[in-house]
């Protein structure tokens, strides 16, 4: 069985290029999620007309009219649990689910109480059955569903700050490390969820919405926040095979675990332009006076730098992954890269996946994996 996976979308019908027929640098790279027997995305904003809006810095909507869109670009299944599901109430989720459900796309990760939005989508690919999660761990103030409330299903974070005042006094201003956890029970019920999803299934596959976007997190803490790994490995050893991150809008390394495959940042794919997410609101004007605390430096470098996944299981042996590089357009659509942009794409991924696990090889064929003289219990270590 092969996946098909890519970051972040956000469509409200923007002019598409037309695809080449040679893949041209610059053409439309819609065409590569076509012909694949299961490809994943992430929903990054909700599909509805609503008008009552989330009090928080940004709140994005997007037609209900991308739904159908998405399926003809080949999307058979989507995560729901991000940071902007809600930015239109629990109405706009359902006019998401309404939009998805007509046009035939398969979801996860948002419900009318917590074991609904908790519980997996069973997909069926060829004759093998995939439980499809989806969790959020960027989670805003009130989005989480309850025993007694529709919201998305979560697993929520602990923070606490480190400050070395001795260092902090030769470098004023430098930023305190951020030291961060799941809460335990919140990862005891997802690793219970999975573990019984894999009894009855022959796939687990978890998205995740978690992480940090590359220009709020400092270099010195490195691409990954704390939890990250830790949840990442209690996962895959509960029975997930392949972990899909997003959130961070780059792409992040990849690791091979145990029997499982962890993309911790799956990058951009398409991020039209729509209510909430326009230009003259993310993109500041060089006389633009600043609201505190952050500049808007999210759509930079590494934003429009991305690739498709493509997964690949077989019955005798772990995942194996093929990266697919893209670049986003000026407009944040996805078009075939030029070559030398390609090949530093694949060369920073894998470098950077080897910093997690040393074992990562990329053979002839472009297939990245973990080297078989590496046994599951080293590359945890």
């Amino acid at each position: 069985m092969e996946v098909t996976v890519v970051g972040d979308v956000v469509v409200s019908g923007f002019p598409r290029k037309t695809p080449s027929e040679d893949s041209s640098p610059g053409s439309s790279a819609f065409d590569l999620l076509h012909g694949n027997s299961l490809t994943i995305g992430n929903l990054e904003a909700p599909l509805t007309d609503g008008v009552e809006q989330a009090h928080k810095l940004v709140t994005m909507r997007t037609p209900t009219s991308g739904a159908q869109e998405l399926a003809d670009f080949g999307f058979d299944a989507v995560s729901l649990a991000t940071n902007h599901a809600l930015d239109y109430g629990n109405e706009g989720m359902r006019d998401t689910a309404r939009a998805l459900d007509q046009s035939g796309v398969a979801h996860a990760g948002f419900g009318e109480n917590l074991a609904g939005a908790n519980r997996p989508k069973t997909l069926n690919v060829a004759k093998e059955s995939v439980a499809f999660f989806s969790f959020c761990a960027a989670l805003p103030l009130g989005f989480n569903a309850t025993e007694r409330s529709a919201g998305i299903a979560s697993i929520r974070i602990r923070q606490h700050f480190e400050y070395d005042s001795g260092f902090l006094d030769e470098t004023p201003g430098t930023p305190p490390y951020v030291h961060s956890v799941a809460h335990e029970p919140d990862v005891q019920t997802a690793e219970r969820l999975i573990a019984e999803a894999k009894e009855s299934h022959d796939r687990v596959i978890v998205a995740m919405h978690w992480g940090v976007p590359f220009c709020y997190l400092p270099e010195a803490q490195g691409p990954l926040a704390e939890y990250q790994r830790p949840l990442a490995h209690r996962m895959v050893d509960a029975g997930a095979d392949l972990i899909i991150g997003h959130h961070p809008h780059c792409l992040h390394p990849a690791e091979f675990y145990g029997s499982g495959l962890v993309l911790y940042s799956t990058g951009n794919f398409v991020f039209d332009w729509c209510d909430g997410w326009r230009p003259d609101s993310m993109v500041p004007k060089e006389d633009a006076h600043l609201a505190a605390p952050y500049k808007a430096v999210l759509m930079s470098g590494p934003w429009y730098e991305s690739a498709v996944f493509r997964v690949e299981f077989n019955a005798s042996g772990g995942p194996r992954l093929r990266l697919v590089p893209i670049e986003l357009d000026s407009d944040s659509q996805p078009v075939h890269p030029h070559p030398n942009v390609a090949e530093r794409i694949i060369t920073n991924f894998v470098e950077n996946s080897r910093k997690l696990d040393p074992s990562i090889s990329i053979d002839s064929d472009g297939w990245i994996h973990a080297d078989a003289q590496s046994t599951p219990q080293s590359r945890r270590r």
